[in-house]
């Protein structure tokens, strides 16, 4: 903690900062596609989305790339010297917590593992928050048995989740910080059930009034995504967005404070 005239300010850790191109981003922009395919091919190819199965043939194979691009991401980083190694070490450490805090299950749409990934990444920036998301959600889906059709999505779901949190604006205060961060939680809440609902919508809306149909417009099947949520989700998904909000608020400033410190003492400021 420093003080300058007067105001509390917040010792902030250094970002992982990505190169122009380098490996890691190129492999970070290549895993947000796959992501964002896997979510919208459905709607991209009308004729392909029948039967029962939703995602049941792709799946598999957006999971392969997902890891690929991932798996390969951290065989960069072990390869880098110094700093790489250390990061791929927090990240196990931080998916490990992850693991840990799902384990116990979910009040309603809420797991308290939000928590890590939405410090960390807030911490650490958009790249390790995706990288992190993914990744942790991909070992607690093992442990849990959380292995299905959706799990790729929600890989990528999480990952957006942590992403965001890097991307907020810090503040030079840690009001100011938490404040940011708490409001991010809350809306990414409902942000996080929206986004995981597309994965099966097209499939199990069937014709109904909020279905997907392919010959309307956007703009109407936007309305009825729109009621489909707010008929099947949004109630669910409060007591994420409340759970979020209250894990930042009531634990955010001595994780962060934790966060940030490790990463000054390891001297984490990685570069391309």
């Amino acid at each position: 903690m420093q003080t300058v005239s007067g105001a509390e300010v917040p010792a902030i850790s250094p970002r992982f900062r990505l190169g122009k191109w380098s490996p890691r981003l190129v492999l970070l922009v290549v895993a947000n596609l796959l992501g964002l395919v896997a979510f919208l091919w459905p709607f991209l190819l009308p004729a392909a989305v029948g039967g029962d199965a939703a995602h049941g043939v792709d799946a598999p194979w957006i999971v392969a790339g997902l890891l690929l691009c991932l798996g390969t991401l951290l065989f960069v980083e072990l390869g880098r010297g110094g700093m790489g190694p250390k990061t791929v070490a927090l990240i196990g450490v931080l998916g490990a917590a992850m693991v840990a805090l799902r384990l116990p299950g979910f009040i309603a749409g809420f797991s308290a593992m939000f928590i890590v990934v939405l410090v960390a990444g807030n911490a650490y920036g958009p790249g390790f928050g995706f990288v992190l998301g993914a990744i942790g959600t991909f070992a607690s889906g093992m442990f849990v048995g959380g292995f299905g059709p959706w799990l790729p999505f929600q890989m990528v779901a999480v990952g957006w989740v942590g992403m965001g949190a890097g991307l907020l604006p810090r503040g030079d205060r840690w009001l100011t910080r938490l404040a940011w961060l708490a409001a991010y939680g809350f809306v990414a809440g409902f942000l996080f059930g929206a986004i995981m609902n597309l994965w099966s919508w097209p499939y199990i809306a069937g014709s109904s009034a909020v279905g997907w149909e392919p010959h309307l417009g956007p703009a109407e099947n936007a309305g009825r995504y729109w009621r489909f949520y707010l008929l099947t989700s949004a109630g669910w998904d409060s007591f994420r967005a409340i759970g979020n909000a209250a894990m930042v608020l009531l634990l955010g400033r001595p994780l962060l404070g934790a966060l940030d410190r490790s990463a000054r003492r390891m001297q984490l400021d990685i570069q391309d």
